[in-house]
């Protein structure tokens, strides 16, 4: 469970559980009640986008408010049945919500700061330095896929000749026909794309894959349901390093995230140190 993760799951038992039994002074819809506790529905809203839950799937909206229920009854019955442990709760529900506090305040802190522009250059140095870390694993093309239903007489229409792209007006026929035919349908030659995404849905195990990227294949073929269409017009060799233009997000990340936590590990001390001006504190002796 990483950081975070860890925070919102705490929130979740601790600070929210806690925070229901006195919340609901505010108007509205009341969507849940244990005893004199209600959870209102703009507060199941605002716990569940934080908790992962998809409050538009009804199901998923259903799951959280039983599970707030649950928590309320566990809760309430131990403030009954034992009320030392239910102060040890309270206190370590108290501990927790600075934790998360904190977790939140260093994001905003570090998120005013951050710079997420990153320069070519910069990437290509990144690019250059590392490229035994983005070796290919599959082939990455550059084709054009097109899967249509058995019954079409593509023929008439001479998609298994505009398919080739051999002449300018054959990429414009093409996109028409899979506008109104096609079942699925890829092109882009100004982007590499991974040879096994595109080819996902082709039923390519009797084929020798190798030999079909190696020798920018351009062939059709059918099963009982389909014709497949696939024009292999560029590819990069698996076992090696992709172009940088095709790495260039993953790179972006990488650096954005390599500066994040770097500011992460300055801003801790500084932080704490910075508040402690702003808010009074007494420790008795």
């Amino acid at each position: 469970m990483n950081r975070q993760t860890k925070y919102l799951f705490q929130a979740g038992i601790f600070v929210g559980l806690f925070c229901f039994l006195t919340a609901c002074a505010e108007e509205g819809k009341v969507v849940a009640r244990v005893g004199e506790s209600e959870l209102t529905e703009s507060d199941a809203l605002v716990l569940m986008k934080h908790l992962g839950y998809d409050s538009k799937d009804k199901e998923q909206y259903r799951e959280f408010i039983h599970e707030w229920c649950d928590n309320e009854i566990f809760s309430q019955e131990l403030k009954e049945t034992d009320p030392n442990k239910w102060k040890l709760v309270q206190l370590r529900s108290q501990m927790d919500q600075g934790d998360l506090a904190k977790f939140y305040l260093e994001e905003i802190k570090i998120r005013e700061s951050l710079d997420t522009i990153v320069s070519i250059e910069e990437s290509q140095a990144y690019y250059d330095s590392h490229k035994d870390e983005f070796i290919l694993n599959d082939y990455i093309v550059k084709a054009l896929y097109l899967k249509i239903p058995k019954d079409l007489d593509f023929k008439s229409e001479e998609v298994h000749i505009n398919y080739l792209l051999k002449n300018d007006k054959d990429l414009a026929e093409i996109n028409s026909y899979a506008k109104l035919y096609a079942e699925n349908y890829y092109f882009d030659d100004s982007v590499w794309a991974y040879f096994d995404k595109i080819t996902e849905d082709i039923p390519l195990t009797k084929y020798n894959i190798d030999n079909i990227v190696l020798n920018r294949t351009k062939t059709y073929f059918s099963d009982e349901e389909h014709w497949y269409f696939l024009n292999i017009i560029d590819y990069k060799l698996k076992d090696e390093a992709p172009p940088l233009d095709f790495l260039k997000d993953q790179i972006h990340g990488i650096i954005v995230s390599k500066r994040l936590n770097d500011l992460r590990e300055k801003s801790e001390a500084k932080l704490i140190k910075d508040l402690k001006k702003k808010h009074e504190v007494t420790i008795y002796n």
